[in-house]
Parts: structure tokens; C-alpha cells; sequence
């Protein structure tokens, strides 16, 4: 529908809030309820005056003092109504070279579908409410609940004109837009994205009035700061160009299974899976170890947006010096901060969690991903007797860690590095496989060593390794 009824734009205004002067008004405090009558009529105000944001604004503190009454939801729901409709009849020319931050059209309607429900649930007697719900309803195009809600409201006021109007108007008009729908349009190049020739996903628009999917603009400006089309500098980040809400919803409605096709493909790109790994060839890094990296490389800086998008995690590799090729093994870290630079660059503060073995692996837009499989340990019976002596080892040797974090924190020459050693990290020796990897971190150790341990899926020997290089370590002054 062109306009989502005129009708219902017609009946509906907002209503005001009634003063009660005297005892206390309407179950509450006198002075409580002056505050709630005057955000209430400031949100009036607002909205007759089209400031439709305020006017929800005022109406969502008058709500907190005052929860679940009728008739500041009654408004509320209708300003986020005013505002879908209003956004859903600005022009493409406007949303492009004018784009707005904040809700878009569909979810101010669900917004304002979920107050009037909340209305019928707490006040089933008016009529009102039921229109707000099917003005709603209209503004997400399910005309057929709208239909229904309007009959439910005739069946609480059979002779209500405004329902009975509004009806009419609904039947009418949705018959044009049955008629509208079978009109699609054709796939064309205005709807293609020009770095990745495939149906705009995401699409922004650059001052320069060209439109990208915004992955794909984010990676051009990896390698230089100029629109890709006209080469006219882009003085603004990427990152906080706002997805045009116009042309994302022309491209959703017109070409729906391309669209779900483009939306599959980005989620797999972002690596929400388990067994499929963006790998960051640098260094070796064992469970437990926390690492701070400056990312500035243009292949990884897509890959860190990516992993930021899904589960913020990446696997970790080096180069196996026995080979001089990709490790077989390596260390899944977790991003646990991640600080986006002006010039694009990211700040990451990761932690290593899990060990996989890569089954295989592949380029993808410059960078290496792998299809891995999880390592552990070779894990002993519980109760057994062999569980029992890990346990006493592992006791033995968190005693022994914790007279040598002691001793390096007391050695002057080494203060520098003794915040690295922290006893509160440390794991229970009820956990020996990851104790073992904790107590590892302590030493400093050669690439090709680490890589020999985190290989290793015998605990007792990786605990048993670790007690003589922290001994060696100890009688060298070599203190991480």
C-alpha cells in the first residue's frame, strides 16, 4: 500500500492525559502523578508538533512511573507509528544522499504492534487499541492479522464508525496492492554491487552517490580511503556509514530468495561455526596464554571484521620451522578486546582457549581459513589410580610455580615481567590438562618447543616437562 491508510491517520491522534486534582490521583502520589501528567502532556505536545521521537521520549519516562497505562501507551504506540510511516515514504533521493541513524521503519512498527497488545491485554473494552494494532500491522504488511484486528474490534463496538471505515479502507486498498505485487522489478544493474558483481547485501551509499554491499566497501578501503567508482576521497570511516534503509528494503522485496542466498553466504563468512577456523599465521600460542596484537594488514583487518560480526574467535598458527610451511596444529584465541584504530587498524587483546589439528585448508579473500578437528588430552578414568597420581603431580607442581612466581617477583632485574606471572589465573589442579598449559606460559620457550607441546596429548608429560624447564629456567635467572 502506498500509504498505509489514510484512514487510520485520520482517526487516530493522541490523546491527553487527565489531571486529577485533590487525593491522591488515580492510586498514586500526588506529586508522582503531576510528573507523570506533565512528561505525559510534554509528549503530547510533542507529537502534535511532529517531533515524534520526543513525544516517545516523554511517554517512555511517563511509563516508568507509571507502567501499563492505556492511554500513554495508546500514544506511544502511535508516534512509533507515525514515524515507520514516515520513513517508509521518504524518497530514495533522501535516504541516499541524507541517510538517518537509528530504528528502521520495521522494528518502530513492532514496537508500536507490541504496545497496542499490551493495551488489549490490560483494556479489551475500546476499540482504540485495536485500530493502533491493524495500523501496525499495516505499516509490516501482514494485512490479514490487520483484518482480523479490526474485526476483533467490531466485536467489541459493532457500531463503531471508525473501525467500520477503516475496514473498508483495508479491503480496498489491499485489493491494489494484491494487484501492485504481481508487478515485480526486473534484476538490473542498479541493484549490483560493482566490486563484487553479485545483489547489493547491506548496500550504503558514499557521498559520491555510489552504492556498494558495505563488507565489500569496507574492504576496498583496507587498501586507500577513495571511493572505488570515482576515486573521489571518502573523508569518512566505512564503519559508520549507515546501511540505506530505502534501497536494503526495495532489494528484500523484490528479489527475496537472491537476498536469502546473500544473507547465508555473509553468516557463513563470519565464522560463526566451530569447525571452521580464519587462521592468523603468526606465532605459536598455547591454552591460557594472552597476547596483545596490532592488526594493520588489509587481508587481516577483513578477517578481524568478520570474526567481530560471529563469535569472535580465530585460530592462531606459525610457520613449523621443520617444514617451513603452516603448522599442522594450532591455538583457537578469543578476542576479548578489540579496539578499532582511526586508520583502520584494530588493537586485540586474545586469550588462547582450544588445540585443533587442520584437516585442511584454503585462501579466502587473502587470508587462510581451515576446516579443523579439536585436540585433547587422552583423558584417564575418574577414580582410577592413575587420575589420583596426575592430581598429586599437578598439586606438586602449582607448590612449585608458586615459590618461583615468589622468588621472580622479589628479583629486581626481572619486576619488569613479573606482572606477566599471575598466581590468580591460575587453574585448579582438579583441571590438570589445562593447569599443564598455565604452567607451561611461565617459561620462555623456542616456537618449535611450544609447537612440541601443544601437540602433546599426555598431560602427566607435559607437567612432568614443565617442573624441569621451570628448575632449568629457575637456575638460569630465565624468568618470563
Amino acid at each position: 500500500m502506498a500509504s498505509p491508510g489514510a484512514a487510520f491517520s485520520a482517526a487516530l491522534a493522541a490523546e491527553d492525559f487527565p489531571l486529577v486534582e485533590g487525593q491522591e490521583g488515580m492510586g498514586m502520589a500526588p506529586d508522582k502523578y503531576r510528573e507523570v501528567f506533565d512528561l505525559a502532556q510534554r509528549g503530547t505536545r510533542a507529537f502534535r508538533d511532529l517531533r515524534f521521537d520526543e513525544a516517545i521520549s516523554f511517554y517512555s519516562k511517563a511509563l516508568n512511573l507509571r507502567p501499563g497505562d492505556p492511554i500513554i501507551l495508546s500514544n506511544r504506540s502511535l508516534a512509533f507509528c507515525r514515524i515507520s510511516q514516515l520513513l517508509r515514504e521518504r524518497s530514495a533521493a533522501d535516504s541516499e544522499y541524507q541517510p538517518l541513524n537509528g530504528l528502521d521503519p520495521t522494528t518502530h512498527a513492532e514496537l508500536a504492534l507490541k504496545d497496542a497488545e499490551k493495551i488489549i491485554s490490560i483494556n479489551s473494552n475500546s476499540p482504540r487499541p485495536y485500530l493502533l494494532k491493524a495500523y501496525a500491522l499495516i505499516l509490516l504488511e501482514h494485512y490479514h492479522e490487520a483484518r482480523e484486528a479490526l474485526l476483533a474490534g467490531l466485536q467489541v463496538d459493532p457500531l463503531s464508525n471508525v473501525l467500520q471505515t477503516c475496514l473498508s479502507d483495508l479491503d480496498r486498498n489491499t485489493n491494489i496492492a494484491a494487484g501492485a505485487r504481481r508487478a515485480r522489478l526486473d534484476r538490473t544493474d542498479d541493484f549490483e554491487c560493482t566490486l563484487c558483481f553479485k545483489l547489493l547485501y547491506e548496500p550504503v551509499t558514499t557521498p559520491c552517490g555510489h552504492s556498494f554491499c558495505r563488507s565489500c566497501l569496507h574492504q576496498s578501503m583496507d587498501h586507500g580511503n577513495k571511493c572505488p567508482m570515482c576515486r573521489t576521497v571518502l573523508f569518512i570511516g566505512p564503519r559508520i556509514y549507515p546501511i540505506s534503509v530505502t534501497l536494503s528494503n526495495i532489494i528484500q522485496r523484490n528479489f527475496p530468495e537472491e537476498y536469502a542466498e546473500r544473507r547465508s553466504e555473509h553468516e557463513t563468512m563470519t565464522y560463526a561455526g566451530v569447525d571452521l577456523m580464519p587462521l592468523f599465521v603468526m606465532d605459536v600460542v598455547l591454552p591460557c596464554q594472552k597476547m596483545a596484537l596490532n592488526i594493520f594488514e588489509p587481508r587481516y583487518r577483513l578477517m578481524v571484521r568478520r570474526i567481530m560480526e560471529g563469535n569472535h574467535r580465530m585460530g592462531m598458527v606459525a610457520i613449523d620451522p621443520a617444514t617451513g610451511t603452516v603448522a599442522d596444529c594450532g591455538c583457537e584465541v578469543e578476542i576479548l578486546e578489540c579496539e578499532p584504530l582511526p586508520d583502520g587498524r584494530f588493537y586485540l587483546e586474545v586469550e588462547g582457549s582450544r588445540r585443533f589439528r587442520i584437516l585442511r585448508s584454503w585462501d579466502q579473500d587473502g587470508y587462510r581459513v581451515a576446516e579443523v578437528e579439536w585436540l585433547q588430552d587422552i583423558p584417564l578414568p575418574e577414580g582410577s589410580q592413575e587420575r589420583r597420581e596426575l592430581i598429586e603431580l599437578a598439586n606438586g607442581a602449582s607448590e612449585l610455580a608458586r615459590a618461583y612466581i615468589r622468588r621472580a617477583r622479589e628479583t629486581v632485574r626481572t619486576a619488569r615481567r613479573a606482572r606477566h606471572l599471575d598466581l590468580e589465573s591460575m587453574p585448579g589442579p582438579q583441571d590438570p590438562e589445562k593447569f599443564s598449559f598455565w604452567l607451561v606460559n611461565l617459561i620462555s620457550l623456542r616456537p618449535s618447543d611450544r609447537l612440541d607441546l601443544l601437540r602433546l596429548r599426555d598431560t602427566r608429560e607435559r607437567i612432568s616437562s614443565s617442573i624441569r624447564l621451570l628448575s632449568d629456567a629457575e637456575q638460569g635467572c630465565r624468568v618470563q
